[in-house]
């Protein structure tokens, strides 16, 4: 079976599709998410999961009056593995042009009713995120999935709990 040919995931409702916020690092890689409908992350840098529906784009510094916030986003229609020279064949000298990226082909890109913001200035990479999330933002702060304070309580209990197994297994060898 062909990738093209394989069902593909479809969230139960479009709220519960997976979003990836990305920094779109210049001006020039905007200019190949637009019109070549592509984006490239280097695989050392991805995030562990790499499965998601959509990609939303966060603008830092060098983009003027746009940068800080986010203003786009597109759904993801196909993953590929290939190093830098195969995207950009007009760079075969750049110094990572043998290394290996996430070749991202996307559907239209999407315009956001309104930009998110990142009102305290912040590094940011990568955000896992859900779409509507992203279509409710106020902030890019407000796009972090917290977990909820039962399940933060319970993985606290774990860490302690294995904690305390270590501290016993030191007892037991030191003490026989």
């Amino acid at each position: 079976m062909r990738w093209e040919d394989a069902p593909h995931y479809q969230p139960q409702k479009p709220e519960d599709a997976s979003v990836l916020v990305a920094i779109v690092p210049s001006v020039a890689d905007w200019e190949t998410i637009r019109r070549e409908g592509w984006y490239r992350i280097p695989v050392e840098r991805a995030p562990q999961r790499m499965a998601y529906d959509y990609v939303a784009f966060y603008h830092p510094r060098a983009f003027g009056e746009w940068r800080w916030s986010i203003r786009g986003y597109a759904p993801i229609q196909r993953y590929e593995l290939c190093t830098r020279v195969e995207m950009l064949p007009d760079e075969p000298d750049h110094p990572r042009a043998s290394r290996h990226y996430y070749r991202l082909s996307l559907g239209p890109l999407q315009m956001l009713p309104k930009p998110i913001p990142s009102r305290s200035l912040r590094r940011i990479s990568f955000i896992p995120t859900t779409l509507e999330r992203l279509l409710r933002a106020e902030d890019v702060a407000d796009l972090w999935l917290r977990r909820s304070s039962t399940a933060a309580k319970a993985a606290a209990y774990r860490l302690r709990e294995r904690a305390a197994g270590r501290r016993l297994g030191e007892l037991q060898l030191a003490y026989g």
